[in-house]
């Protein structure tokens, strides 16, 4: 009887075993098959040490105190790996004085993750500044270590914009010693400092374009001033454009853009909206067509947008301006399925009068 006993206690116990490695196993198999996002943090185009990458979850009015993610510090490779659920995030590094803000921020996460992302990284500031001014906010933006002159200020005051657009307030340009005021009511804001090639004023930022995010974000203003803040500013490296086509992921549409006549369009833009009037702040806007007219752009996901064409951003077109909509629907609507790649998605674009 007893060794029936102990023979039974050894057959649960072998089940219980090797139940436990199955959970194990498929706890693995889930692991593994979450998507994840992978690239390399760099300085100065050198790959950076003891740098921890962190990801916010978007969606919330403001950043959480602690990351919903964050990946192992770096070792002198710069590599980086984070397993996530799919969704949008955003994406941070700290860490050995350094610091950056992703500057495709949010960042679509799904299907087979996303991989060759190059975080480039700015050095904090430990200066002081001087001469803060009265009941203002007092600041700085610097690149390299210098002061960056014709550099813009938006200023939001939460994540619903996804820190996109003009926001709340935009101020500047910023001098020649980098220097810029602001006054602003008590409250919670987010700064980002951005400053474009010339012969652009509005749209996606470009290679070459400088970003900056002020690193103690959110600042918070008491009796009209807060600390005297310093952005560092990062230029956008030529892969930048690259990632952005399909830094959305596998959704996108293309085609060309082309003149009454069928003649391709240089210097055009398609712009998505969700809404049919064609009016509020878009969301997302392609990249200027070569001589081709051709166009690529990602979204986040499928849906019902609304598309139109032009050459110039900011405000309704005017006269002599190049406009256009999608007119294969009466309401310029295209109905696009998640994970779908629609090619020939063509525009007619014509001189307002």
């Amino acid at each position: 009887l007893e060794r029936n006993v102990l023979s039974e206690r050894r057959m649960m116990l072998r089940k219980l075993s090797i139940f436990i490695l199955l959970l194990l196993l498929c706890g693995c198999i889930a692991a593994s098959s979450a998507p994840s996002i992978r690239g390399k943090v760099s300085f100065e185009r050198l790959p950076a040490a003891g740098v921890t990458v962190e990801a916010y979850r978007a969606g919330a009015a403001h950043f959480p105190a602690q990351p919903d993610f964050y990946a192992a510090a770096t070792a002198a490779d710069g590599l980086f790996q984070l397993s996530l659920p799919s969704g949008s995030y955003y994406l941070f590094a700290r860490g050995a004085g350094l610091y950056s803000y992703y500057g495709r921020n949010p960042v679509l996460v799904s299907g087979a993750g996303v991989t060759d992302l190059n975080l480039g990284l700015v050095q904090l500031s430990e200066r002081k500044i001087d001469g803060v001014a009265d009941d203002a906010v007092y600041g700085r933006v610097t690149q390299a270590g210098l002061p960056q002159a014709d550099v813009m200020i938006f200023v939001y005051t939460d994540l619903t914009t996804q820190l996109k657009g003009m926001g709340y307030m935009m101020a500047g340009p910023t001098d020649e010693q980098g220097r810029f005021e602001l006054v602003l009511p008590d409250g919670i804001y987010y700064l980002l400092a951005r400053k474009r090639q010339k012969e652009m004023t509005v749209g996606p930022l470009r290679a070459g374009d400088f970003i900056g995010y002020y690193p103690q974000n959110p600042l918070r203003v008491r009796n009209h001033r807060s600390e005297p803040v310093i952005i560092p500013m990062l230029e956008l490296p030529e892969k930048f454009e690259q990632l952005g086509r399909g830094i959305n992921g596998a959704t996108s549409i293309s085609g060309v853009i082309r003149d009454a006549g069928g003649a391709p369009v240089a210097g055009a833009r398609v712009v998505v909206y969700e809404k049919p009037q064609l009016l509020d702040r878009p969301l997302s806007v392609s990249q200027p067509t070569g001589v081709d007219g051709r166009y690529t752009l990602s979204l986040q996901t499928g849906g019902d947008y609304y598309l139109a064409a032009r050459n110039t951003l900011g405000g309704a077109p005017g006269p002599g301006d190049l406009y256009g909509t999608y007119d294969n629907n009466p309401d310029h609507k295209l109905q696009l399925k998640s994970g779908a790649a629609l090619d020939g998605i063509d525009m007619i674009v014509e001189e307002m009068w």
